[in-house]
């Protein structure tokens, strides 16, 4: 493999209280396009006028998730050149992190959450210390959203019903049968070749994660109660099931669909026209005589490469980003939700949200993420939803979990040496 290799070695030995280092310097950062490349770009610009630094950015837009592993993975491996910092989705990095935790510089190391770490939510900092073999955290920690509910009060209002009165899925699915009948619409959205995320989020609500925390599969009552729901949906006939390019035409389509709270932003600028129509709320509770927990859905974290040009740099730079008050108040305008509490102690966090009828939105995610249930991301966490989704559609023609959940999770188990939970 042929490659620009660095001559020389960059050595990090500096700390959180190291000073702000002024010399002008080009940080070259791999983000997403949109929000989170907003943020960074208008923190830069913060960075300099506060701290008298002299930073610009080279930016490189990769999406945050499996893309971004496929494009620094080559690279970890053959030491090139590498980018100085690197946004990674928490679904995709333990991935990475488990083959190449030493090729990135620790903000554990660096003192970040020694004298930070108080005031983050403590669920997404348990996420990241699972990445490690020592339960250090090697990036800084930035977005955290809940799954939430996306819905329109006037097909629920319609049937005489206010969507925060519902008190179980089960209750649920007779509104919504009922809106369908009245309206023609939809109760839900769903993939028509089979569901991972939803039924995740179901499991997550009863408070038991896909994984336990030794990487073993968790499929017992609360996966059967899943599953169990998502079938009473499908025969009730309120789900609208969409193929694989047409998830937000069905969104829209819907009375309600559940996603991560980050979709609140890509919504408002990819449906325009639907601006007023729709409001977000918690999932509904998954039933009536016990309390739920929230799902986690979506999370990002920066990673600082050891092979990079300008690690100083780049670490005391992501500090400012993610404590500064101003930074933090950037991050909820432009739509990310920071996993920095101090975040929703600025006035950002009071701003109503246009779109969805002036709703606080931030005070939302805020108060849902104070009760998120506990999710663990092993490396092999991406190819388990995978066997989800086609156990999934199994379990929708069939109603056998042990011939459709069990049956895949046991291919899964072997192919890893993992156990399964039952």
């Amino acid at each position: 493999m042929s490659g620009c290799k660095k001559s020389e070695k960059t050595t990090s030995n500096i700390t959180i209280d190291d000073k702000t280092i002024t010399k002008k310097t080009t940080l070259e950062v791999y983000v997403a396009s949109g929000k989170l490349t907003n943020y960074v770009t208008s923190v830069a610009e913060l960075y300099n006028q506060e701290t008298g630094a002299n930073i610009d950015l080279k930016i490189t837009n990769v999406a945050s998730g499996t893309a971004t592993v496929q494009m620094i993975s080559p690279k970890l491996v053959t030491h090139e050149d590498m980018p100085d910092i690197v946004s990674i989705s928490d679904s995709a990095a333990s991935g990475v992190i488990s083959k190449f935790q030493d090729a990135f510089y620790s903000a554990s190391d660096f003192g970040f959450y020694d004298k930070f770490g108080k005031n983050f939510f403590e669920q997404k900092l348990s996420l990241l210390r699972n990445q490690t073999n020592n339960n250090t955290i090697i990036p800084w920690a930035s977005d955290f959203t809940p799954a939430v509910s996306f819905y329109q009060p006037a097909l629920f209002e319609s049937v005489g019903v206010h969507f925060d009165t519902i008190k179980s899925w089960d209750e649920y699915i007779e509104v919504a049968k009922k809106i369908k009948e009245k309206t023609g619409v939809y109760g839900i959205a769903l993939p028509e070749a089979g569901d991972q995320e939803f039924f995740i989020d179901l499991m997550a609500q009863q408070g038991m994660p896909l994984f336990d925390k030794a990487g073993n599969l968790n499929l017992g009552t609360e996966a059967i109660n899943a599953a169990k729901v998502i079938k009473k949906m499908i025969d009730a006939g309120i789900v609208n099931f969409y193929g694989s390019q047409d998830a937000e035409k069905a969104f829209q389509e819907s009375a309600m669909f559940v996603a991560g709270g980050w979709y609140a932003t890509n919504m408002s600028l990819n449906f325009p026209d639907a601006a007023g129509k729709w409001r977000i709320a918690g999932m509904i509770p998954f039933t009536d005589n016990q309390s739920s927990f929230v799902p986690i859905s979506g999370g990002s974290s920066f990673y600082v490469p050891k092979d990079a040009h300008h690690p100083d740099v780049a670490q005391q730079f992501l500090t400012f980003m993610m404590t500064n008050e101003k930074s933090l108040a950037i991050a909820l305008k432009e739509g990310v939700a920071a996993s920095n509490q101090k975040a929703y102690d600025t006035s950002a966090a009071n701003n109503g949200f246009a779109y969805f009828g002036d709703q606080k939105y931030n005070q939302l995610i805020f108060d849902l993420n104070q009760n998120t249930a506990a999710m663990f991301l092993p490396p092999n966490y991406s190819d388990a939803t995978s066997y989800i989704t086609t156990a999934a559609y199994k379990y929708w023609s069939t109603e056998s979990f042990s011939d459709s959940y069990l049956q895949e999770a046991d291919n899964f188990a072997n192919k890893y040496g993992i156990k399964i939970n039952k």
